[in-house]
């Protein structure tokens, strides 16, 4: 076993000191880049389940409730008016639960006009980030025309931005200066937010600079360089 250590701690100390930030640099971004994902794919694939079940269900209840219409009528075969009905109803409960799933997911998005609430999930945003190692430097609305950047959210440009984007909910920019262990905090915290903020992009790089000049530099003592991430995430509310 300690042959093993040996080895592996040779071959890492074969690297260069800047290849070795290169390979922890790449293999954070792979981790961040997967923790998003893992973080939102699952919910907009429910959503977009729900979505096309409740088409099928609606399909579904127009052509059994065409079926039924047919059979008081006619009663063709000796077919049992009194089943199917007991399976029209059947389906229109499943339907209405749906429709009630859907209507809970759709609650804890923002509203539109609730500027308010928009204010304050941006201020929840902020908390979250600075709570962790996280510095933020731009959190912004992205609107449909980039002139309209400085402008306060209103209903008319929020739609229009909806309209515009392929997740046809208003989007967040947020660019932050953090560590991995800040990122990931932040990432955990967003499903104790009280509105959606759903990661649906994201750039994350790993910047390296050297530290401010001290008592130490002055004395001749060299510093390792300080590492960071630069990240920009795209959120959907």
């Amino acid at each position: 076993m300690k042959k093993i250590f040996r080895d592996a701690a040779d071959f890492w100390l074969h690297f260069s000191l800047a290849e070795r930030y290169q390979i922890v640099g790449a293999t954070c971004f792979l981790i961040a880049l997967f923790y998003g994902l893992l973080f939102w794919y699952p919910a907009n694939k429910t959503l977009g389940n729900l979505a096309y079940k409740e088409q099928k269900q609606a399909v579904r209840n127009r052509a059994m409730s065409k079926n039924a219409t047919v059979l008081r009528k006619f009663n063709i075969d000796g077919l049992n008016i009194q089943a199917t009905q007991r399976e029209l109803a059947a389906v229109q409960k499943s339907f209405e639960t749906l429709e009630a799933e859907q209507a809970r997911l759709s609650a804890r998005f923002t509203p539109l006009d609730d500027v308010e609430t928009l204010q304050t999930l941006k201020s929840e945003l902020t908390r979250l980030a600075e709570s962790g190692d996280m510095e933020i430097s731009v959190l912004e609305h992205i609107y449909a025309r980039a002139n309209d950047r400085d402008h306060p959210p209103t209903l008319k440009l929020l739609k229009k931005a909806s309209e515009s984007n392929a997740y046809k909910r208003p989007l967040l920019r947020l660019k932050a200066r953090a560590s991995y262990r800040g990122l990931m905090a932040f990432l955990d915290g967003l499903s104790t937010l009280s509105r959606v903020a759903a990661p649906v992009w994201s750039d994350i790089s790993v910047k390296t600079g050297k530290r401010r000049r001290n008592d130490e530099d002055v004395l001749g003592i060299a510093e390792a360089p300080k590492q960071w991430l630069e990240v920009e995430i795209r959120l959907a509310i």
